[in-house]
């Protein structure tokens, strides 16, 4: 039932933005040009009130192409740096956008959302308590609590099965899109498909379409036990695939220890044995045909890279994270201080090309001290286990091992701030709410079974 009548609340919010902004623009051209990102988030959410299935699409059309990376490339050949900002901004608005657009017209999740309020709890601390002014910029610090609260907004919302089921099989396609869309494009020079390492990158980074990759896995995995369709194999597969033309070691190592996780852990009514002797004689003997030369090039990175390269500049960064958080070890030094600590002009820092700390233990430590850190981390292991006590076993199995492999990858990129995050927490997310509305039905079909079985047992 909807909470809010369309046609009113479209003509109304439309009419009161539009008017607001064009006032901004006469009175304060800068002003307007600041408020354009909120402005564009509240015309998604109306332009996808009526049709919340394209809302999903949007999200992964958006992260697919990867609409913040070409917007910035745009500034970075002479667009202007506004282009590059208004991307990033884009982005980050747009779950928000959705989860609004959710909230009005479906109303509030009943579980409750521990990720987002550890971080405001944290955001709040950061404000009143921490001199937040001599680290970050209050600026700095909304552009933080946005960034680390976007993947979580969703799961304010509450939505009918099909759409939270259309979310948790789309991620799937957001690798797949982007490798696609740049091996056409890399013959017109607009874009290369691979890195000056010869790493395959997509329309994004080596890293960044490794991220995706990590949550592809997850979600196809999901989708193939649930039905044992093969279609969920082949997506999988491909992720995988692209997963091993990155390179990328920790995403990788994040992914079989899944998998791993998955075939041990999974009894006769999650994985039957013979799904699993047929995943291994049908599935992954031609796969290891088809991608073993993919994998030999990713494990060549393991087996043959020494100092430098075995970190990728990770232990000359970490040290400076490890320092302040010895200065200042329980509260921290604020929401978003962990992007500022480090000297961008120190050579060793140029060389290796990035300030951020590629351990996500390590940052929130600094933003929040090991109380946040802790609170925050706990928060989410309590949405996700907590959240699957009482579903399915196919669910509860592969949301509890994507956790854990989700866990292992934090300590080794930044998988709670960027991009690859809104995703891989959108589909957390959207499978447990989706858990929750089968809920009911599975208990039905549970009684029925033991019923026939009483049945059949009597007779």
């Amino acid at each position: 039932m909807r909470t809010v009548p369309p046609a009113l609340l479209t003509a109304l919010t439309a009419l009161l933005a539009i008017t607001g902004l064009l006032m901004a623009a006469i009175v304060a051209p800068q002003a307007a040009l600041a408020l354009l990102p909120a402005a564009a988030a509240l015309m998604i959410a109306l332009l996808f009130y009526e049709a919340p299935l394209l809302a999903v699409g949007l999200l992964v059309g958006c992260y697919g192409l990867a609409l913040d990376a070409q917007l910035d490339m745009m500034a970075a050949s002479g667009a202007g740096g506004g282009v590059g900002m208004l991307g990033s901004a884009v982005v980050k608005v747009i779950p928000f956008a959705i989860a609004a657009m959710l909230c009005l017209r479906y109303g509030f999740a009943p579980a409750i959302n521990w990720p987002f309020l550890a971080f405001t709890l944290v955001a709040v601390v950061s404000l009143v308590i921490l001199p937040i002014g001599r680290i970050s910029t209050f600026g700095e610090m909304v552009r933080s609590f946005v960034g680390s609260t976007a993947p979580f907004v969703l799961a304010f919302a509450a939505a009918p099965r099909r759409i939270w089921s259309a979310l948790c099989k789309a991620v799937v396609l957001v690798p797949v899109i982007s490798a696609a869309v740049g091996i056409l494009i890399w013959p017109t020079g607009l874009h290369d498909a691979f890195d000056q390492n010869w790493r395959f990158q997509g329309l994004h980074s080596p890293p960044f379409l490794a991220g995706f990759c990590v949550t592809a896995v997850f979600a196809a995995t999901l989708e193939y036990l649930r039905g044992f369709r093969t279609r969920w194999l082949v997506l999988g597969g491909a992720a995988l695939g692209i997963l091993f033309a990155t390179q990328a070691r920790a995403p990788l190592g994040a992914v079989l220890l899944f998998l791993l996780l998955v075939f041990a852990l999974s009894d006769r009514r999650v994985f039957p044995l013979k799904r699993k002797l047929d995943l291994a004689m049908g599935g992954m003997l031609p796969a290891a045909v088809v991608l073993g030369p993919l994998l030999v090039l990713a494990l060549d990175r393991f087996i043959n890279a020494e100092g430098y390269e075995v970190f990728s500049g990770r232990d000359v960064i970490w040290p400076y994270f490890v320092e302040a958080i010895e200065n200042r070890p329980l509260l921290g030094y604020g929401l978003g201080a962990g992007k500022l600590i480090v000297d961008p002009e120190d050579p060793q820092i140029r060389l290796i090309g990035s300030s951020a700390a590629h351990n996500e233990y390590l940052r929130i430590a600094v933003d929040a001290g090991i109380v946040g850190g802790a609170l925050i981390f706990g928060s989410i292991i309590a949405w996700v286990w907590g959240g699957t006590r009482r579903v399915a076993a196919t669910d509860r199995l592969v949301l509890r091992c994507a956790l854990a492999g989700a866990l292992l990858h934090a300590g080794f990129d930044s998988t709670l701030i960027a991009s690859t995050a809104v995703m891989q927490f959108s589909w957390f997310g959207a499978a447990l709410a989706r858990a929750r509305l089968e809920r009911p039905a599975s208990r039905d079909r549970e009684a029925l079974r033991e019923a026939l079985a009483r049945r059949a047992a009597g007779g």
